[in-house]
């Protein structure tokens, strides 16, 4: 009982990593890699896992306190995780191509990846991957 109430406060919860195969990318090419969730304390049920692609703007407004912004390009579900037991790694297998406008990495532009393992009634992990994107390989 005790393990369940620390997983679902973010304490022995689950962990994710997400291992991107190819960060180096062109606009409209597709991105690969794999979702590992490591099991915490207990078992844990997953509604699904969010992989949504970010671009991360310098700004530099002077009425902000912010020095950038974030903007979602691209997004979708991994659904039926089912659940992840204690102690246990799942590895979840994604691939998805960027827009063929998907704009190019550069000092003011950065594009990553955030992973977000949807968890119900607990704290919901989350990984960032840095993603470079260029007009040719």
């Amino acid at each position: 009982m005790w393990k369940e109430f620390l997983s679902s406060i973010g304490i022995g919860n689950i962990k994710v990593d997400t291992i991107v195969e190819n960060p180096i990318l062109t606009p409209a090419s597709e991105l690969k890699g794999e979702v590992v969730i490591e099991g915490g304390m207990s078992d844990q049920e997953v509604n699904k896992i969010v992989l949504t692609i970010f671009i991360r703007e310098e700004d530099y407004r002077e009425d902000s306190d912010f020095s950038y912004h974030e903007k979602e390009l691209h997004g979708f579900a991994l659904e039926e995780i089912g659940t992840v037991k204690a102690e246990e790694v799942k590895r979840v297998p994604f691939k998805f191509s960027l827009s063929k406008d998907h704009p190019i990495s550069d000092k003011g532009t950065e594009t990553f990846l955030r992973t977000l393992v949807d968890i119900p009634q607990a704290v919901d992990p989350v990984d960032e991957d840095s993603i470079k994107v260029v007009k040719s390989l």
